[in-house]
């Protein structure tokens, strides 16, 4: 099945080319992040423009500013740790390292990963096996369960993308108890799956919009 990936969302998956790996995935949330920050704070000051969706989306100074004023703006490793924090839901750096050793929820991760690959095989297989999963919330701030992350905004930038079977994706995550007015915490909080979908422009850019906000909207509240 073919994903839609901006190509300010391909740039962060080159920039961090580890947030694959098993071994990273399985450390806690607070060093995952650290880490993250730390590429982030190294490529700005290398002038790397691929920090520029990170940056320009979750950095509170960046608000007005051109990317070529903030590429050349100071940007510390306390603000780029503060950039992270915000692009997984936490107010603040303090947030993050009060998690101490919390680590992410690999059944959730795994079912994560097959939805945004568009498998609605594994993904079907797996929420059958584990039906708790279709209204299970992330770990990171955001809490955002599957059927927000299919909106592609608010969730952490690598993630979002869409796959073009969304819509199929989204009722399938339906059939199987997700709630479509679920609350998630980005934005000020209260955000549904629509909400997210409906002002985000993967979906429309993949060209599913109109069907996968029909999909979310139906009997919303």
């Amino acid at each position: 099945m073919q994903v839609y990936v901006a190509p300010e969302v391909a740039e962060v998956d080159a920039l961090h080319p580890y947030l694959t790996v098993s071994a990273f995935r399985a450390s806690p949330i607070r060093d995952q992040i650290a880490k993250q920050a730390e590429t982030l704070h190294s490529a700005h000051r290398a002038d790397d423009r691929r920090v520029r969706m990170q940056i320009m989306s979750w950095w509170p100074d960046a608000r007005g500013r051109t990317v070529d004023e903030v590429m050349a703006a100071p940007f510390t490793s306390d603000d780029a740790r503060l950039t992270l924090a915000r692009e997984y839901g936490f107010g603040d750096w303090n947030e993050v390292h009060s998690l101490g050793e919390m680590t992410l929820n690999a059944e959730f991760e795994q079912a994560l990963d097959e939805m945004l690959a568009g498998d609605p095989d594994r993904l079907g297989g797996q929420l059958e096996q584990a039906p708790h999963l279709a209204v299970t919330q992330s770990k990171y701030g955001h809490r955002a369960t599957l059927l927000h992350y299919l909106g592609a905004n608010g969730v952490e930038s690598h993630r979002q993308k869409t796959p073009l079977n969304a819509p199929e994706l989204a009722e399938l995550l339906i059939k199987h108890g997700a709630d479509i007015n679920a609350k998630a915490n980005m934005y000020g909080g209260g955000q549904t799956a629509l909400a997210l979908a409906s002002s985000s422009a993967h979906p429309r850019e993949a060209g599913i919009a109109g069907r996968l906000n029909g999909v979310l909207g139906a009997g919303s509240l």
